[in-house]
């Protein structure tokens, strides 16, 4: 079986204890927010601390996965598989995940979102709900069996967010994002419909 590590809060914001727990307790897995990985890249890259190499699945999610990232963690760790996902509270948290080359091509602005997980599916949709061809923006819909049934006692905001797709009958979430899917089905996350941030991890 696994174990699960956490860092003491006390020190949930330094490197170096992280560090600590990834040499003592041999870590294979590393989920967080791509902020904090750039943390520990950017603090390993100066004080080469790390000596156990049994990382081999980096998770980021919450915000934009920086480019660059992705190669810097490489350096670091040998072998290891970088995954970005993404999603919504209403979706069961993830509904999307990419598997993040060894080689980001240069052109790239960000890191897709990706495709959707199993028993997930996105629509990228117009002002008239109708599907948005592969490289057009429209905002992005989550359907599936990942959908939340609403907002507790919140019927007028459940209304407005959660809605029918009448020529399938599907019920959405909308995402209040903006997106895109290229011709390879991969989604390319393209930011917010309105000026809404996340502070402490709440919209």
């Amino acid at each position: 079986g696994g174990k699960l590590v956490l860092p003491d809060p006390e020190y949930g914001k330094d490197p170096a204890h992280w560090i600590h727990w990834l040499n003592h307790e041999n870590i294979t897995v590393w989920n967080s927010v791509p902020a904090f990985v750039e943390m520990l890249a950017e603090y390993e890259e100066y004080q080469r601390q790390v000596t156990s190499q049994s990382l081999r699945l980096v998770m980021m999610s919450g915000d934009w996965v920086p480019v660059s990232l992705p190669g810097r963690i490489r350096n670091l760790f040998q072998n290891v598989e970088i995954v970005a996902l993404g999603g919504a509270t209403e979706g069961s948290i993830w509904s999307n995940h990419f598997e993040i080359p060894e080689v980001v091509p240069e052109d790239w602005k960000s890191i897709p979102y990706g495709k959707p997980l199993a028993n997930q599916k996105y629509y990228v949709l117009d002002q008239n709900m109708e599907d948005c061809p592969d490289w057009v923006p429209g905002t992005l819909y989550i359907a599936g069996d990942g959908i939340a049934q609403g907002y507790l006692n919140d019927k007028e905001k459940t209304k407005e967010k959660f809605v029918v797709l009448d020529r399938t009958g599907e019920r959405l979430y909308c995402t209040g994002d903006m997106g895109r899917y290229w011709n390879d089905g991969n989604i390319e996350f393209l930011g917010r419909l309105d000026n809404q941030v996340k502070i402490g991890g709440h919209r």
